[in-house]
């Protein structure tokens, strides 16, 4: 499969000198002296991509020869890891209710699974999301208390209430002193 690439940092080999080197290594790929000098600025370049694994190897050690210090990487998808559930471990029993209790809601998109360390449908860090949703909710929490002691504690004001002239025994005691 053509997935790897070959990638230089500007390494030399111990007690090569880079010039020398460089000029080396511009000649094996054809390149002109200024490129040459920017792929040994310290930046980590891709020299060439697309090859099986045996050409980047060959590419590799021809480099090597002329000094140059290069890596491989394989640019290959890898297959998705299945999840890992927790009941795989040794020493769960594994009853039938074990299993019915084993089954977790993603905080991200809503899929219930089994009890996993990533969601097999959207792909998160399942114990990552609760701990962030938890962290959420306490924020919201701390904030609805705080709303809640402002308004307790905030002076209550109520309307003047109109003169009572004639109600109850105030009222009475005005009209016989001929106040009200």
């Amino acid at each position: 499969m053509s997935s790897y690439n070959v990638l230089f940092s500007g390494e030399v080999v111990d007690g090569a000198d880079v010039e020398r080197v460089r000029v080396r290594v511009a000649r094996e790929l054809g390149i002109a002296e200024q490129k040459a000098r920017q792929l040994f600025s310290g930046r980590t370049v891709v020299i060439s991509s697309q090859l099986s694994y045996e050409e980047a190897e060959s590419l590799v050690c021809r480099l090597a020869d002329l000094g140059a210090i290069c890596r491989t990487k394989d640019n290959a998808p890898k297959p998705a890891n299945p999840a890992r559930y927790k009941l795989d471990e040794q020493g769960i029993d594994k009853t039938l209710r074990d299993l019915t209790a084993a089954h977790v809601e993603c905080p991200r998109c809503g899929n219930l699974q089994l009890l996993a360390e990533h969601c097999t449908r959207c792909g998160v860090d399942i114990d990552a999301a609760m701990k962030q949703k938890r962290k959420e909710d306490a924020i919201i929490q701390k904030r609805i208390r705080e709303l809640r002691a402002r308004q307790q504690s905030a002076p209550i004001t109520a309307t003047p209430a109109a003169p009572v002239a004639d109600r109850g025994l105030g009222g009475w005691l005005r009209k016989i002193r001929g106040q009200g």
